[in-house]
């Protein structure tokens, strides 16, 4: 954020805030960490933090900032399913989604725990947070392209995907998370395969990979039902 914008911030102040309520904010009980690539260029690789809240145990929505920072950008959204739902899902609907199986192994989708928490704690704390992911789908939608427009979020909104082995990480990405994080992906992809059960995804989740292609919204003018 530039100087002038952040200057321009208005910050309610105590008793404003006291007033106010959060509800829907005050349910969020969840920090992870991964990278979304974009559904139409994989050569695009961004790092997205997800605040995320149950509605029930097989259905969680999050927002996602790029960062944890004050004033991390709002990137987008993304909705995660347990398996049995996903396969309820209306067969067009599933080209939008993706799995979490390989995120989960290899270590790079990560439960963020503030630094003061040892490592070996943070393993400890998210073996059934990924023993539950391991086996789920997202659906997620960025309205802002900040690696192509870090000021203002311009454009139409993107479908992400997940890494699934297939599309190649961007390392150096990984590296600095961790580093920024204290943590290791490639210790907790050992650490895991030891707690992790033998998996295969439903394969109408990231459909890409046997279509070779991915979705794009454009914008459409229709007539206004009135």
């Amino acid at each position: 954020m530039s100087t002038a914008a952040a200057s321009h911030i208005v910050v309610p102040d105590t008793a404003e805030a006291a007033m106010m309520t959060f509800t829907p904010i005050n349910s969020i009980h969840q920090h992870l960490s991964a990278f979304h690539v974009y559904a139409h260029d994989h050569t695009r690789h961004v790092e997205s933090h997800h605040f995320c809240s149950h509605r029930s145990k097989d259905f969680h929505q999050c927002v996602i900032y790029d960062s944890d920072a004050p004033d991390a950008r709002l990137i987008g959204i993304e909705y995660i399913v347990s398996e049995q739902i996903f396969k309820s899902l209306p067969e067009e609907e599933k080209r939008y989604w993706h799995s979490h199986k390989h995120e989960v192994e290899s270590g790079i989708l990560c439960l963020e725990t503030k630094g003061v928490v040892p490592a070996v704690i943070n393993d400890t704390a998210e073996q059934s947070v990924m023993l539950h992911l391991h086996q789920t789908y997202g659906k997620t939608i960025h309205t802002w392209a900040f690696d192509d427009f870090p000021e203002m979020p311009l454009g139409p909104p993107h479908l992400m995907m997940s890494y699934t082995g297939i599309n190649p990480p961007n390392d150096d990405a990984i590296r600095c998370r961790d580093e920024r994080s204290g943590i290791s992906s490639s210790a907790k992809k050992e650490l895991r395969e030891g707690y992790l059960p033998r998996y295969q995804k439903d394969n109408k989740a990231d459909q890409w990979e046997t279509s070779g292609t991915g979705i794009m919204f454009k914008p459409e003018e229709t007539q206004i039902r009135q």
